[in-house]
């Protein structure tokens, strides 16, 4: 277990600085007060001093026996797998319709619920963002080739 914390803690820390790099290109200060760079920069910073800790504490363990993957760890990879997968589908299918897929796919997948629940969670979930947000909220949401 010792080598994935590891290897997370070390994304975790190339994430810290790819936000503080990033958020460095954005004005610190404005005209009334803070920036737009002000909050990433901070957020940054702390990301990268907490996967320091991580590691740091990684490091230091004499144990370095285990299995790679704790058993709740593929659970966390099929999700960041999944969330991957619908950020790429929203253009194409647009919010609602990539959302309500998600949370269906997100049930059968996870939970093991049955088809028929994931199948009328999925369609009761777009239409309700939809209808929240585009409708009542007036909130416009990416439509991708569907329209929805």
């Amino acid at each position: 277990m010792w080598l994935a914390d590891l290897i997370g803690g070390l994304a975790v820390l190339v994430l810290g600085f790819a936000v503080v790099f990033f958020s460095w290109q954005l004005p610190y200060m404005s005209e009334y007060g803070p920036g737009p760079g002000f909050l990433p920069r901070w957020i940054g910073f702390g990301i990268v001093g907490c996967a320091l800790v991580v590691i740091i504490k990684v490091l230091r363990k004499h144990d370095k026996s285990g299995a790679f993957f704790k058993p709740l760890t593929k659970m966390g990879v099929k999700a960041l797998i999944l969330i991957i997968i619908a950020f790429l589908l929203f253009p194409l299918l647009g919010f609602s319709v990539g959302l309500g897929l998600f949370v269906g796919v997100s049930m059968r997948v996870m939970g093991k619920h049955g088809w028929i629940s994931c199948g009328i969670t999925a369609v009761v979930t777009a239409i309700a963002i939809h209808y929240i947000f585009a409708g009542w909220l007036s909130i416009p949401l990416p439509t991708g080739l569907i329209g929805w």
